[in-house]
């Protein structure tokens, strides 16, 4: 047993005082709130959305793709904060704070770690106490920098809050696996466990980065000790990605089968006439130009000194014959050349001509990554990893008076490109705000959630279902939530939506939504009801504390001219629809009618544009959920479907139907969920090949008469489950192969054999 007395008080503090400082710094920020932003997915309902991630494969009825919130990554997230809240009864708002800590904590103790081995590999031995501090400044330089508290690490996504605070962890345990252990070991099991969270997979584009750090480090390291052997250098090396596959198995599956639907439903844009797969390419040709390569973020003005800059550091790297300063002089050129790459780079490559063949879909996704909100990462890793690195020398520079001329011009070198950096970032706000579309003030990603937000959440969690949620006035991606006054939170997946199993309609995912945006409540409208219940609408909130004027739609000139008033008027008289919940920041209204999300429906082929779709049912010229309009080749029109009744039979979570049907004659069967080739339809065993979009957004098959039974099931379930059955029987095989090893037992059989 250790004794205590070996356990250095001075070490300990030093342990002690940055958890403490973290503490007080994260209450700071928060201040009684909630980090919320842009896709944030804070699971305001953690119960909800543990049973989402496990059960519930498809959520999302608008967007034709697979999961987006709910798969492995958010798994360990949900993990976490459904123990704080349900099991440990803390707040939201306590939850999350130490949920932060936690990972924050760590990602400077990662810093530590990482800093000491890497020094050690490269035969440099500094005092401990000295290793510590640079690693804790660099740790605290990339928790708290001007990367980590911006879009995307504590606002946009939190699955990638775990991936970028735990990879400096996960790259120590690489090294050390290869250059320090055994084929399988502890190290490798610790990186597994980080690797289930799913996270390296959460985006490909900061994939591409934590390849590129991760390559460039171990492969300069390597050639620099030539240890281990290179055939065992490159196995390891070969178990590291196994085990990422492996680890992360269902999470890929999950974003290839999104990827295949957001392809279809990006925003596409053209360059010179032709077009471009990804419209925020020509965005950054446009706003950075070719001359900004050198000047990295800055005014043009300042394209000597990046010049210059350039050619010390690449002068550095090539005459410079000490492996640990070349190993600082490589991390300087990487931050250089990233940095230089978001600011023009891309301007030199034929955008338009890229989009039709396979490499160029490669290299417009590499375009696409190094846009600062992703490329920011390695620039803040490589940014924090090289003041860590430096410190030490420093103090060894300064123990020698002769040196103080190369410490100071060290520190010039390092704080150029940090400059240069940070030129862009204001931090006159303790909260980081942005200028978001026109608004008169910055947006915040600090959330004060309402009493009574949590209130109709409840509700509509208790009485929805799987039904979807309107939410009024729509808004485009950029909706805004009127906290104080002065700030707003900028947001796209909105609060309720983690309380209902549906979707809440707001952001116009499609284009069977925009004609509820255009023309909602401005039209005197017959039955605006009726295309309601055709988005298997059930209920409807009317948010009377959208910012910034209740009812002013952003981005779209001429929408809205009106108050939340308004919308109360008009509510008030459209028919079955009543209002249920009235507070000071909500109405909640429902639709007083039978809403089915599958049901038997007479097909119209048409091909009618979404605002004719809309005034068809509208103004009651087609009644919704008994005539739908069918687009697609092979479509035959059903114009009586009398005496056709079907029975629900078995209803998995919404995306597993068998149906008991008895038909007469032929009729559509209509799934209100977003159409993909993902929905299968059976019919005693074999699949319905007649799959048809309805209503411009949903699934139909064109059933046979008959009596039978018919089975609808999402693909990719089975799939599923079986991804994450392997990754837990990985983990299984490497602890066995561990305790084998350890006890020897290898060794035992052949000596008995």
């Amino acid at each position: 047993m250790l004794s205590l007395r070996k356990i250095k008080v001075s070490f300990l503090l030093l342990y002690i005082i940055p958890f403490i400082i973290d503490s007080i710094l994260l209450y700071t920020y928060l201040n009684g709130g909630i980090i919320y932003w842009l896709d944030s997915n804070f699971p305001f309902n953690p119960a909800l959305w543990i049973r989402k991630i496990l059960f519930y494969y498809w959520n999302d009825p608008f967007f034709p793709g697979a999961p987006l919130a709910y798969s492995q990554d958010s798994l360990f997230t949900g993990l976490i904060i459904f123990l704080l809240v349900n099991v440990l009864h803390l707040s939201l708002e306590m939850a999350e704070f130490f949920y932060l800590l936690i990972f924050i904590y760590l990602s400077q103790v990662g810093f530590i770690s990482l800093l000491r081995i890497i020094l050690g590999l490269l035969g440099k031995r500094y005092n401990r106490n000295l290793i510590f501090i640079g690693g804790l400044v660099g740790g605290f330089i990339y928790s708290w920098g001007f990367y980590s508290y911006t879009p995307p690490i504590l606002g946009v996504n939190y699955p990638f809050f775990i991936l970028y605070s735990l990879f400096p962890i996960a790259l120590y345990l690489s090294l050390k696996y290869i250059f320090d252990e055994k084929f399988v070991s502890i190290t490798l099991i610790a990186l597994y466990l980080i690797l289930l969270s799913g996270t390296q997979f959460s985006a490909f584009t900061y994939l591409l980065w934590v390849i590129i750090i991760y390559t460039t480090i171990i492969t300069f390291i390597w050639m620099s000790i030539r240890k281990p052997s290179f055939i065992q250098f490159i196995i390891k090396n070969v178990i590291i990605i196994f085990i990422t596959v492996i680890a992360g198995l269902e999470q890929l599956y999950q974003i290839y089968n999104a990827s295949l639907g957001a392809f279809y439903v990006g925003v596409h844009d053209k360059f010179l006439g032709k077009p471009i797969v990804i419209s925020e390419t020509n965005a950054q040709y446009n706003s950075f130009p070719l001359t900004s390569f050198i000047s990295l973020y800055t005014p043009e003005k300042y394209e000597i000194v990046g010049a210059l800059l350039f050619a010390l550091v690449l002068s550095s790297l090539l005459f410079t014959r000490d492996k640990s300063s070349r190993f600082f002089s490589l991390l300087l050129s990487l931050l250089l050349i990233i940095g230089g790459a978001s600011s023009g780079v891309i301007n030199v490559l034929p955008l338009y001509s890229l989009h039709s063949t396979p490499i160029g879909f490669v290299i417009i996704g590499l375009m696409y990554g190094i846009q600062h909100i992703f490329s920011g990462f390695p620039i803040s890793f490589i940014g924090s990893l090289s003041i860590s690195y430096l410190i030490p020398q420093l103090f060894e520079y300064f123990k020698r008076k002769r040196n103080y001329i190369k410490a100071l011009l060290l520190l010039i070198i390092l704080l150029i490109p940090s400059l240069y950096v940070y030129s862009n970032f204001e931090t006159a706000s303790l909260h980081t705000g942005i200028r978001a579309f026109n608004l008169p003030v910055n947006a915040t990603n600090i959330f004060y959630p309402p009493q009574q937000l949590i209130d109709v959440g409840n509700y509509l969690s208790a009485h929805d279902g799987f039904y979807n949620v309107i939410e009024f006035p729509m808004q485009y991606a950029g909706g805004m939530y009127d906290d104080n006054g002065t700030k707003a939170v900028w947001y796209t997946i909105y609060p309720l939506s983690d309380y209902i199993m549906g979707q809440i309609i707001k952001s116009p995912a499609s284009n069977v939504v925009y004609p509820i945006y255009l023309y909602f409540p401005s039209f005197n409208l017959n039955n605006v009801t009726n295309y309601f219940v055709l988005l298997g609408a059930k209920y409807i909130v009317l948010n009377k504390q959208e910012y910034p004027a209740p009812g002013v739609p952003l981005g779209h000139a001429g929408g809205y001219p009106w108050n939340y008033t308004k919308f109360i008027e008009v509510l008030s008289h459209t028919p079955n629809i009543s209002l249920v919940i009235e507070n000071s920041y909500y109405n909640v209204y429902v639709i007083n009618l039978n809403v089915s999300l599958l049901y038997p429906s007479e097909g119209i082929v048409k091909n009618v544009s979404y605002y004719h779709l809309f005034f068809l049912y509208a103004d009651n010229t087609l009644k919704a959920q008994k005539q739908s309009i069918i687009y697609g080749l092979g479509a035959v029109n059903i114009t009586n479907i009398s005496g056709v009744h079907i029975k629900i039979l078995i209803d998995y979570c919404n995306e597993m139907y068998t149906v008991e049907v008895n038909a007469p004659r032929p009729f559509y069967l209509v799934f209100d969920e977003g159409y993909s080739p993902q929905w299968t339809l059976y019919i005693n065993g074999k699949i319905n090949a007649r799959h048809y979009m309805a209503n411009g957004y949903a699934n139909a098959w064109l059933m046979p008469a008959g009596n039978y039974t018919a089975v609808i099931q999402l693909r990719i379930i089975p799939t599923i489950h079986e991804y994450f059955i392997i990754s837990s029987l990985g983990l299984i095989i490497i602890l066995l192969v561990f305790i084998f090893q350890r006890f020897r037992v290898f060794d035992k059989i052949v000596k008995r054999g």
